[in-house]
């Protein structure tokens, strides 16, 4: 596999993320959206989500 320090860097706080969403009985998914969300609201960024209909993805989420 290759990997690089930058990589390295990434894994590792993949890893951090997923122990502390483990020791706050959480997903993982959920600590990187507040993490997220709270990087936003610092910076005073706006997070918008697109609504979408059709497509691939559609069809896959209702099998």
């Amino acid at each position: 596999m290759y990997t690089n320090e930058l990589l390295e860097e990434k894994y590792k706080a993949q890893k951090q993320l997923s122990k502390r969403a483990e020791n706050e009985k959480t997903t993982y998914f959920e600590i990187v959206k507040r993490e997220v969300e709270s990087l936003y609201k610092k910076n005073g960024w706006e997070m918008r989500f697109d609504k979408r209909s059709g497509g691939r993805l559609n069809i896959l989420l209702k099998k």
